[in-house]
Parts: structure tokens; sequence; C-alpha cells
């Protein structure tokens, strides 16, 4: 009895290390597919599960022009990746009694204009505040290369009445983690370099993650590339004191693997404050928006996540945790404008057994999609459509053609995010209508877009006034 228990151990050991190796196989095709695809040069990935590494690895070139491998070490900037570690260093503060969620702003930052006496700290944390993203202003947009001290920058926007009252709208905005920096640095008398580096870099192991700086050497600092006409070329050069405490880190996968290990367990913060930052936020009317404390809380294909992205000249970056499958997925890649949440999405795939099969049911649905006849086409949408793809690529995207709500949405950061997505995939080559539909006085219509070699799926609503009321560009 003993010998054939021992046996089927040893079986059942060798068909889960089989299984595991055919996961890892898959996410290497995936990934290298995909690289392939969208023109990639390097990623580096990894996945964690029950707090323990299960996959770290490196794809293509860290630098086209040294030859450079990816690697698990490769050091990529981390764009708004770096929201989860500011967020957690003002709760931190919190936690020490040193700062107050519902306290204004200029309590701790008093030379702020007295028009944002209203903004409190939660309301930077969830992107509630109504102040003007600074990353917005045709002045920052023209000067991408110039170093701001912090006051020069903030002297950008000082002037702009808040675009909303604070708590109102959830609007995505770099000013509040910009001032959130400030904030850290102001209460612990630290700079916030100093501040991560102590209470979280160190104590974590994370010896490549750092602030970014052009002058600094940086062992493993992979190069960043955007695409012109699927032609590979250097990044357009951001001074690193432009994204400060909203995207100016970098790191590994190897490091965001032990910060993922952190947050797993009371390392940094109690699991209470933890679980608050992983929230959806409650706006003035009661409704819900599902972004926390420096994450996003939503759901993909029926499983729970809590991630966050991060876009920079030259990189593109994911977190996607699985609190549900105790999975995380770290992507970051040296490309601007990738879809990196649908690679993270795609590798965690390969994984979690229901997003597999979800991700079928997606595709056989295409496919019968794909199969019926073709929808009765309006050449005047069809044309319009095409304006609009052509006026976010150029950045001529006029405001007056969206209703109020939308403009709230997308501008003029999330038309800013999608001009360089859609810059980096060449010119649009056909528009194929697949469907439409009609409720409420809104017909929305969806179709195939092929940029180069890729294709995308968009979808846009237009209501009765003629008012546009969804604009949407996902892979297919």
């Amino acid at each position: 009895m003993r010998q054939r228990f021992v046996l089927l151990w040893s079986v059942t050991l060798l068909l889960t290390a089989a299984a595991a190796t055919a996961r890892a196989d898959a996410v290497d095709t995936f990934l290298k597919a995909e690289m392939s695809r969208r023109h990639i040069p390097g990623i580096s990935v990894v996945v964690v599960r029950d707090g323990k590494v299960i996959k770290a690895k490196g794809y293509g070139r860290a630098n086209v022009e040294t030859g450079a491998p990816a690697t698990p070490d490769t050091v990529y900037e981390l764009a708004s990746v770096t929201k989860q570690f500011t967020a957690t260093a003002v709760m931190m503060l919190v936690e020490e009694g040193r700062v107050k969620l519902e306290e204004s702003i200029l309590t701790y930052l008093p030379d702020l204009p007295e028009a944002w006496k209203p903004v409190t700290v939660r309301h930077l944390l969830n992107h509630t505040s109504g102040i003007r993203s600074y990353t917005s202003l045709p002045a920052f947009l023209a000067n991408l290369r110039k170093d701001y001290t912090q006051a020069e920058l903030i002297r950008l926007i000082a002037g702009y009445p808040l675009d909303f009252p604070p708590g109102e709208r959830f609007v995505y905005n770099n000013t509040g983690y910009f001032l959130l920096g400030m904030l850290i640095e102001n209460v612990s008398g630290k700079s916030y370099e100093e501040f991560l580096k102590e209470r979280i870099f160190q104590p974590l192991g994370m010896t490549a993650t750092r602030l970014n700086s052009r002058r600094a050497v940086i062992p493993n600092r992979a190069a960043g590339y955007d695409l012109a006409q699927n032609q590979l070329r250097n990044a357009e050069y951001l001074s690193p004191t432009q994204p400060f405490a909203a995207g100016a880190l970098v790191s590994s996968v190897r490091d965001m693997a032990k910060w993922d290990s952190a947050l797993n367990g009371e390392k940094l913060l109690k699991r209470s404050t933890l679980e608050q930052m992983w929230q959806p936020s409650r706006l003035a009317d009661g409704k819900t928006h599902g972004y926390g404390f420096g994450w996003a809380i939503y759901d993909y294909q029926g499983q729970k996540v809590v991630g966050h992205g991060g876009g920079i000249p030259g990189f593109s970056t994911y977190v996607a945790r699985f609190p549900e499958h105790k999975l995380t997925v770290t992507l970051l890649a040296n490309l601007s404008g990738v879809d990196s949440a649908r690679l993270a999405h795609g590798v965690a795939a390969r994984y979690i057994p229901a997003l597999a099969e979800a991700e079928k049911r997606a595709a056989r649905a295409r496919a019968e999609e794909t199969k019926k006849s073709a929808p009765k086409e309006d050449p005047k949408v069809t044309e319009r459509l095409r304006a609009l793809i052509q006026a976010t690529i150029d950045g001529t995207l006029a405001l007056e053609q969206f209703t109020p709500e939308m403009r709230a949405q997308i501008f003029p950061d999330r038309v800013r995010e999608a001009q360089t997505a859609l810059k980096s995939l060449g010119a649009l080559k056909m528009l194929t209508l697949l469907g439409q539909t009609e409720a409420d006085g809104v017909v929305t219509y969806r179709y195939r877009a092929v940029f180069g070699e890729t294709t995308l799926i968009c979808v846009m609503g237009v209501n009765r006034e003629g008012k546009i009321t969804q604009l949407a560009l996902s892979p297919e």
C-alpha cells in the first residue's frame, strides 16, 4: 500500500509539473506572437501565485541598438504604475496620524491656490479633485524636455478654476498625484524618493526600484521606443521632473514580485488600509466609480481585478491582481502605446481556466459574427468615424461633437492616450461595419478598424441630437 501511495504521489507531481510547463509554454507562445504582431522590442513579465513566483522571464530586446536581451532584471519606466507606490506612502502617513483623508490639501500644502481649499487628500487619491491636469495643458505638451521645479509646474495650472466641484466626478488626473508627492515631502521632511526608499524599497529588498533620472547610471536600464509607420525609433525624451510622483519610478519585474508579496501581507500597511485602497470610490451623488487609491477595480470576463497601467514615451506597463485566484501578473514593455492591460490579461488567462474559457467564447462569438451577412452601411456614419479617428491622431478632436458626459470622461487625458496608441499603428486602412443597435434614443455602431497589421474593434454611440455618447477602440 505504501509503495502504491508513493507511486501515485509521484505521478501526481509529474502531472502537476507537466501542467505548469504547458502553461508556461502557452505564455511564451502568446507573448512572442503578440510581440511579432505589434513590433514590441522587449517585454518582461512575472507571474505570482499564492505569494510565490511561478514565472519570471524576459522576451526580445531591452536595447535594440546594443542587442541587450530583456530579462526579469531589466529596468523599465513604470509610468502611472508609480501611483500605487505614492498612494501607499500617503496611507502610511494616514496610519501614523500625520495625514487625514478628509482634510483640505491646503493644510499640508499651504502655498497652493485658495480656490483649491475644498479639495481633500481623498479627492487627490481617487481622481475626483476637479483640479486641472497639467498633462493636458498646451504649455506642458510643448515642453516635454523641460526640467520643472515643483513650483513652476504648479504655476502652470494655478490660474485655472476647478473643472467641477470636488467629489462630483471621476476624471483621471496626474496633478493630483504630483501634489501627493509634494504632500509626502512636506509632512515627512524627506524627499519623495528618500521616503519611498527608506519605507518601501529598502525594507522589501527592491534594489532596482528608484526615481528615474536621465543622468544616473541605472544597471539593466531598458531603452524606450515608439513606432512611426511601423518603423521603430527611439522615444521622445520626457524630463522625469514632470511625471514625478504621478509616474517617474523605474523598476524590474523581479522587484515588482517583491512588491506584490508585500501587498499580500501586512509588511507595509494594515490589511484594513489595503482593502480601503482597493474599494471603488463613492461620488457626491452616491454612485461609485471603479477606482480606489492608486488602483483601478474592475471586472474582466467575470473575474474581479485590482490593477493599474501606465504609459509614458517609450514604455507601457501593467499590474493585474486577481484576488480570488491569488494570482498577479506584472508586464513591462519598452514600446509606447502597447495595450499592456490586454497582454497582462492574456497571460493571466493561461493560468485561470475561467478566463481561458471566456476568451474562447469571445473568439467563437467573433467568428459567428463574421459569418453573418454584413449589415447595411451608411457611408456618412463611416466617414464620420473615419474623421474622428484621424482627428484623434492629429490632435484636433472637437469637444462640441460629444455629450458633456463624454467630454468629462475622455478630455483631455484619454484622448491624448488614444492619440499616442493610434499613432504607433500606422495609417487607417479599412473600416467595416459589423453591426448596429438602437436603445433609448442612442444608435450604437460597431466597426472593425484595420491599421497596418493591427485590427481593432471600434464602438461609436450617437444620440438623437447627433452627439457622440460613446467612442471606444479595443483589440479584436
